[in-house]
């Protein structure tokens, strides 16, 4: 229903949402519809309930200033609108999943690592029984290593981190473990890391994909879910403003998805941003409508007042 609902809203004009989200609610009610696709929502419900059951804030404030740390990680509308796309379409009478590749962006502050971290997590429990390797992937090992020790953060939490072996040193950064009926193993590595080719993973997460120099580094990384049927690269960013980067030719190719000049029916696209004028292409900075465009966690983790200023 959350989800259907922050479709619909969209859609239909009730909340404010740039060019790009509103294609891509459209292009998620049209696939609904589409004969070519099974829709089943319980992989999806899985992770959410598995996220917001055993994940809980790590740090950060909500929007009365009170501390978010050891409170429940519950799942805003979008990200749940993102799980349900990339679980939940399935090829005709098959298992096999329709999206094998996702192109997220947002800007900054809007929650990007959290998910990432709790995202493995639930697809790490989810697909355990295909022997679930998930590869976290950050232009710098720093960065990746925010979701990395937000996921040992929380099995502390549960007082799971007994279960599992756990690397967290200068050669490896992982978590393992036998879960009875699978295994699980969550790494995170630097885009340059020697690691790299001898990668064999189920799901592959990029982040900051606007610090990427070539395709072949994306490439790299994404070959390594070969092996796997219902493999998933996903990558991640909070920019995609240098015209002649990657990332920002990754971002245009993924708009023409979603204006129906380019047809790619295994690429999930979810892009926030400013609308620009048509007529100059430019960006009304100081207008509330524009910052709740950009922004899908507006007033949750993002201050309407702050960006004002």
């Amino acid at each position: 229903d959350i989800v259907m609902e922050y479709a619909g809203s969209i859609v239909e004009g009730r909340k404010a949402a740039c060019r790009e989200v509103v294609q891509m609610c459209q292009r998620f009610l049209q696939d609904l519809e589409n004969p070519a696709y099974d829709f089943d929502p319980r992989d999806a419900e899985f992770v959410i309930q598995i996220i917001e059951k055993t994940f809980v804030h790590q740090k950060g404030e909500d929007m009365q200033g009170r501390p978010l740390r050891g409170r429940p990680f519950l799942l805003e509308p979008w990200q749940k609108f993102i799980i349900y796309n990339l679980l939940g379409f399935y090829y005709k009478g098959t298992k096999i999943r329709r999206f094998k590749e996702a192109f997220i962006m947002v800007p900054r502050k809007n929650g990007k690592t959290p998910l990432i971290a709790a995202l493995s997590w639930g697809l790490g429990l989810l697909e355990r029984r295909s022997g679930a390797e998930i590869v976290i992937v950050g232009a710098l090992l720093k960065q990746a290593l925010q979701s990395f020790n937000f996921i040992l953060y929380n099995l502390k939490q549960m007082g799971e981190d007994k279960n599992f072996r756990i690397l967290d040193n200068n050669q490896e950064h992982s978590i393992s473990g036998e879960l009875g009926d699978g295994y699980l193993r969550i790494e995170t590595i630097a885009g340059n890391s020697d690691r790299m080719d001898s990668l064999n993973t189920l799901i592959q997460i990029l982040d900051e994909l606007h610090l990427y120099k070539s395709p072949s580094q994306y490439n790299t990384i994404k070959e390594s879910g070969k092996a796997y049927r219902n493999s998933l690269c996903i990558g991640i960013t909070t920019a995609g403003d240098n015209p002649n980067s990657f990332c920002y030719n990754r971002m245009k190719y993924c708009q023409k998805i979603l204006d129906g000049t380019v047809k790619d029916e295994q690429y999930f696209v979810f892009i926030a941003k400013a609308d620009e004028d048509p007529e100059t292409g430019e960006v009304d900075y100081t207008n509330p409508i524009e910052h709740e465009k950009a922004n899908p966690n507006y007033n949750v983790s993002v201050s309407a007042q702050e960006l004002l200023n």
